[in-house]
């Protein structure tokens, strides 16, 4: 016969700490509650409503579900050892994504506070190669006109803005983070959870997002004729409810690709997935370069001759020779045209980009920290500390965060990924010269590009040709949508047009791993 599970009783100690308490007269919250003692405290956190989840899928990676045993403590697993000190394991410190305890016990929450993360909705400044976004932001004379919602589906965040369609002018703006953030930070950790029976739930997640910015946008009393909704490939698949088994294992067989609609009955106008191009560079990434105007056509753009008027450059060679787009978050995703030919790729860049590391700095930040540490010598090329803070870690930024070796590893091997995939792409395309660097998203808006290039996340030879062109997903939803409105684009040319992209595999090719290692140095 099998065994029923024990049931223990956790008791939770929260301080209660009020904004004009003053200091040594807070109070502390005290909770207790069932739980089954073959489960992590972590399901019974979640389920009572104390956290929405973890940021790894619960496999402990981010280290930030901390708690501290008062009465009760177990001993600490072999990764609890890893990415704790021992003192704050002699104090109780457990992870409550791993701990499982076998009776009743008292415990204190210790998560570490979140990085606050900044939603970029900041449509991109008007590029060189696309004079039809120039009437973005233009005042129109009209009372009103037809409007649409353009959306980017990010995999931490959702940006939405109601536009005008004549004019590009955003009327309104609801930005959110993505709630299937509780079943894990990365694609992976949300397509392990849709196979493990919580399909239904990440749609659901998703799309009370969308409910809530309809409904916001609503308010203004403007009909909206439609939707376009730009997001990787796993997310558009969650969103559409699909199974995301085959995105999980090789060979990443998408189950749908091609230009989507979404059908929603509370909603009275159209809602179109953008299309992508394989399992790692989808529908954002294809806006993007929709609104770039990089989309290889029938015309065959040849940039090898082209100049730029651009009154910010002094370089007269900006603007010759290929362009690169470079999106990095948790995934980087990157293309390389010139104007001919197009080949794209995407490699794991972990939470190093996006979410700090384990050390919870945003990965602009992270970037400038390092470099200022390799400038005062604090930290050599390999990625080596200096003692004593190889052993106690050292605190940077305001207000002070404490950055491990491991910590500085995480943004080594993001960034050798990364640094990798834009060799390999250029050696593929005849290694033409780069005129033009676009950073797209949230990543590339704040980046302090003298730090990535301290660092070597680009190299030096493309100093003088990076542009951050701010939400490109969220330009090229509006773009992809106002001509699928219009009648300018369709299924059938908006899919013979990517058809003729080249999609490459970062782990098929021979060169990735001597390249990864040779970029792992800081230099």
């Amino acid at each position: 016969m099998r065994s029923v599970a024990k049931e223990i009783k956790i008791t939770i100690v929260m301080s209660d700490v009020k904004a004009n308490m003053p200091s040594g007269e807070e109070k502390e919250q005290i909770i207790t509650m069932t739980h089954d003692s073959s489960m992590t405290v972590m399901s019974t956190l979640v389920k009572s409503g104390l956290i929405q989840g973890s940021f790894c899928g619960g496999r402990g990676d981010c280290g930030r579900c901390r708690v501290q045993f008062i009465k009760g403590v177990m001993i600490p697993t072999m990764h609890e050892r890893s990415v704790m000190t021992a003192e704050e394991l002699r104090q109780g410190y457990r992870l409550a994504c791993l701990a499982r305890p076998k009776d009743d016990c008292v415990i204190r929450l210790a998560f570490a506070e979140e990085k606050k993360i900044a939603i970029l909705s900041e449509m991109m400044a008007v590029p060189e190669n696309n004079d039809q976004l120039g009437q973005q932001n233009i005042q129109s004379n009209k009372q009103k006109s037809d409007v649409m919602i353009a959306v980017d589906l990010g995999t931490t965040t959702i940006a939405m803005q109601l536009v005008q369609i004549d004019t590009g002018k955003i009327l309104d703006t609801y930005c959110a983070m993505n709630p299937q953030r509780r079943y894990g930070a990365d694609v992976l950790s949300r397509i392990r959870a849709s196979c493990e029976g919580q399909r239904e739930e990440l749609q659901r997640l998703v799309l009370s997002v969308l409910k809530e910015g309809v409904m916001q946008f609503s308010k203004n009393g403007r009909a909206i004729l439609g939707m376009c909704i730009a997001g990787n490939t796993t997310m558009e698949h969650l969103l559409m409810g699909y199974d995301v088994l085959s995105l999980g294992y090789s060979p990443f067989t998408p189950v749908e690709i091609g230009l989507q609609e979404y059908k929603e009955p509370a909603w009275n106008f159209k809602v179109w997935i953008t299309p992508g191009i394989s399992a790692f560079v989808g529908g954002d990434i294809v806006a993007g370069l929709y609104a770039l105007g990089l989309i290889p056509d029938n015309r065959g753009i040849d940039y090898s001759g082209q100049c730029e008027d651009s009154r910010d450059e002094t370089d007269n060679a900006v603007g010759q020779g290929a362009r690169l787009l470079l999106d990095l978050g948790t995934n980087g995703e990157m293309a390389i045209t010139d104007g001919r030919r197009m080949i794209v790729t995407a490699t794991a860049a972990g939470p190093a980009f996006e979410g700090g590391a384990g050390a919870g700095i945003v990965g602009s930040d992270m970037i400038a920290n390092v470099a200022r540490l390799l400038q005062k010598g604090v930290l050599d090329e390999t990625g080596l500390l200096a003692e004593p803070w190889f052993s106690e870690g050292i605190d940077v930024g305001e207000p002070a965060v404490r950055l491990f070796p491991k910590d500085i590893r995480a943004l080594q091997m993001a960034k050798a990924a990364v640094r990798a995939g834009v060799e390999i792409l250029w050696n593929k395309m005849g290694r033409p010269r780069i005129g033009r660097v676009y950073l797209a998203g949230g990543f590339g808006y704040y980046l302090d590009v003298e730090a990535a290039f301290r660092i070597g996340l680009l190299p030096v030879s493309m100093r003088g040709r990076v542009k951050a062109v701010g939400n490109t997903s969220l330009a090229g939803a509006y773009h992809i949508g106002c001509d699928l409105l219009k009648g300018k684009t369709g299924k059938e040319k908006l899919e013979k047009q990517l058809s003729s992209i080249e999609s490459i595999n970062l782990a098929e090719q021979e060169e990735f791993d001597a390249l990864y290692i040779r970029y792992m140095d800081l230099l």
